[in-house]
């Protein structure tokens, strides 16, 4: 007799550590960003120190502001929370807010401490969810790795 998966549905909550990593590769971005902008050659069309030292200040703006609303505005995939019910290759996200997020599912990339899945929804595109062993809890971890090995996902 074939063991197959009947589904999988776990609550889903925000990980602390996936969100620390986002705000910590956007602040070593702007870091060497930092580093290129004032410590780089002197810019094209810079005759003057005071023309100089606009060019470096306006790069350096820009790229900063760029970065700041990176920092604030973190990837959905990795910060919502709510509730993921995932079967025979479909799947609904339940957004603690009363929306949902619902598509065909595969699988984009699987190590040992993340999953990522796509979700190919109708009506807002692609949606990518990040799934770690905090995110889903250790049983919510055990059932996704059962459900990915066992199912069809």
């Amino acid at each position: 007799m074939e063991r197959i998966s009947e589904g999988l549905s776990e609550r889903l909550v925000a990980d602390r550590w996936l969100l620390a990593a986002w705000s910590g590769l956007v602040v070593a971005a702007w870091l060497a960003v930092s580093l290129v902008i004032w410590q780089s050659p002197r810019p094209v069309g810079a005759h003057t120190p005071a023309l100089e030292w606009a060019w470096r200040s306006a790069a350096w703006l820009v790229v900063s502001g760029w970065l700041w609303r990176c920092l604030r505005h973190r990837p959905p995939g990795f910060a919502l929370e709510g509730r993921l019910a995932w079967s025979a290759g479909r799947a609904e996200v339940l957004l603690s807010g009363g929306e949902s997020i619902r598509g065909e599912a595969r699988v984009l990339w699987q190590s040992p401490l993340l999953v990522g899945v796509a979700l190919d929804a109708v009506e807002s595109g692609r949606f990518t969810l990040w799934l770690t062993p905090w995110r889903l809890g250790r049983r919510g971890w055990w059932r996704l790795q059962r459900f990915l090995t066992l199912g069809s996902p």
